[in-house]
């Protein structure tokens, strides 16, 4: 059985994570500025309480904000376009092609089977997708691994276990990936890389202490693109695209949520006309997850 990473199994408040990382809050908000399209539908993917939503919520008619912590969505921001969806990555509540765009955000280092998660995001993504993960190669890892034959396998993923700050810990996922293995996996979903971008490059504690934080941010927007050749970030942007997307259509979301039980549409009150599952609740949350069942 697959794991999945659930926030609300140890109470975890994703806020208390980005109160010391205005450094990388600033360097991931500035690309995805940048590189967020207008549209007529966007998902967040592992959105938690919705950090990123203000640079998405503006440029369509309507958003998703998806995570699979219902703690967190209940922290989020409410905006009347952008509606919450509590479930699980790899079984997501949509139909095919429903969603015109998306992104995926500090998240992949969470996912046990990158594979299976990539395909499901495919299956309902029509046009572009932002995804980000974590670099097994960034330069300093390189220099921490440099005598690791097990590290630069191109066969693995993962940072060695070996390594104390990466792998499984407490019964957490916490995975790196290299750039051929995410290509590869990419590909095999219909999936081009148009862009690629190398970003939080001067996130060392060492040099946010000697420079201050403008500085860095002005160095990271210069470097972003020369440094995404040689992987030097620890944190890797990819612009995708639907090799094989067929013509979109524009529906609401009472029109793309499914039951996942009985796979056919819920209605505009939250419930499956089949099985009854109510899954809209009184906080406005579509609450897809197994323990709610």
């Amino acid at each position: 059985m697959t794991k999945v990473q659930d926030y609300d199994s140890i109470d975890y408040d994703y806020r208390k994570y980005w109160k010391d990382r205005e450094y990388e809050n600033l360097s991931e908000r500035n690309i995805l500025t940048k590189i967020i399209k207008e549209g007529y539908n966007f998902i967040d993917i592992g959105g938690a309480y919705g950090r990123l939503t203000d640079l998405y919520q503006v440029k369509y008619k309507y958003s998703i904000l998806f995570d699979y912590s219902y703690k967190n969505l209940t922290k989020a921001k409410t905006h009347k376009n952008v509606y919450k969806v509590c479930g699980d990555l790899y079984n997501l509540p949509f139909a095919d092609n429903s969603i015109q765009s998306g992104m995926l955000i500090r998240v992949m280092h969470h996912i046990e089977k990158p594979e299976k998660a990539i395909k499901e995001i495919s299956r309902v993504i029509n046009s572009n997708f932002i995804l980000e993960f974590p670099n097994k190669n960034n330069f300093a890892s390189l220099l921490r691994h440099k005598f690791s034959k097990d590290f630069m396998s191109s066969d693995k993923y993962e940072i060695p276990h070996s390594n104390e700050s990466q792998g499984y810990i407490d019964d957490q996922i916490f995975l790196n990936f290299s750039y051929n293995f995410m290509k590869k996996e990419l590909e095999k979903n219909n999936f081009s890389i148009s862009n690629k971008f190398s970003v939080s490059n001067f996130r060392e504690r060492h040099l946010k202490k000697l420079f201050p934080l403008d500085f860095l941010i002005k160095s990271d927007n210069l470097f972003q693109g020369f440094f995404s050749y040689i992987y030097f970030g620890p944190s890797i942007f990819l612009y995708l695209e639907k090799k094989d997307n067929k013509k979109f259509e524009e529906k609401s979301i009472s029109e793309i949520i499914i039951c996942q039980k009985c796979k056919i549409l819920i209605n505009n009150k939250g419930k499956c006309p089949k099985c009854n599952r109510q899954y809209k609740d009184s906080s406005g949350i579509f609450n897809f997850r197994p323990s709610s069942e």
